[in-house]
């Protein structure tokens, strides 16, 4: 319970307080988003701590061991979204790059993509940690679990409702689909020559 609400509650004040607008795409975006949440990630949160070492232990080794959930995460989201921007998987990924950006449209998605794509980057570092017999303290969970959805929702603010700490660079992606597949710091696209920034298309004009 305190996992979902770590997750639905900064979602939607970011979507309230950010997306200014009432148009048909957007109110499928949060018709979307909704179910996503709550067939996906409420179940995907629950079944996830149930099987889970839940513990209060370990607090400074779990607050050490995140930058391994955000480089995990960025390696798995880059791979799968590149995956989804293929030929033959376009189509159950395109629904997420109808219209313009807001952060309503960050988890308008199909169900499978959600699942496999945004929860499977979200929880992949936690279960390879504990492949190696670190468990992350729940605090530190419930603490990923909100930072990363305000990243998220920062991510997918538009240039008419810009959050703070907005950078542009998943805006890109959208509009150009070609760059910027990964996440948070951007080390995949880094490493493979996809990274641009506003700067970059503003300066060199790419398309």
């Amino acid at each position: 319970m305190y996992g979902f609400m770590a997750h639905i509650v900064p979602y939607w004040i970011m979507v309230l307080v950010y997306d200014k607008r009432n148009t048909r795409h957007f109110k499928l975006a949060v018709y979307n988003s909704l179910i996503n949440q709550l067939l996906v990630t409420a179940p995907a949160i629950y079944i996830g701590l149930q099987y889970y070492p839940i513990h209060n232990n370990n607090l400074l080794l779990s607050l050490v061991s995140l930058p391994v959930l955000v480089i995990t995460g960025d390696i798995y989201f880059y791979t799968t979204h590149r995956i989804m921007h293929t030929k033959y998987i376009w189509k159950y990924h395109k629904s997420h790059h109808a219209d313009e950006v807001c952060i309503a449209k960050a988890l308008d998605a199909d169900i499978p993509e959600h699942l496999i794509c945004n929860i499977g980057s979200f929880v992949i570092g936690f279960y390879i940690l504990l492949y190696f017999g670190i468990s992350i303290n729940i605090y530190v969970i419930y603490l990923w679990i909100a930072l990363s959805t305000i990243s998220t929702c920062i991510s997918h603010s538009s240039s008419m409702s810009k959050t703070p700490y907005d950078t542009g660079n998943h805006r890109i992606h959208h509009e150009l689909l070609k760059y910027n597949f990964g996440t948070g710091f951007y080390i995949m696209d880094r490493l493979f020559g996809s990274y641009k920034t506003i700067h970059n298309i503003n300066t060199n004009g790419f398309t």
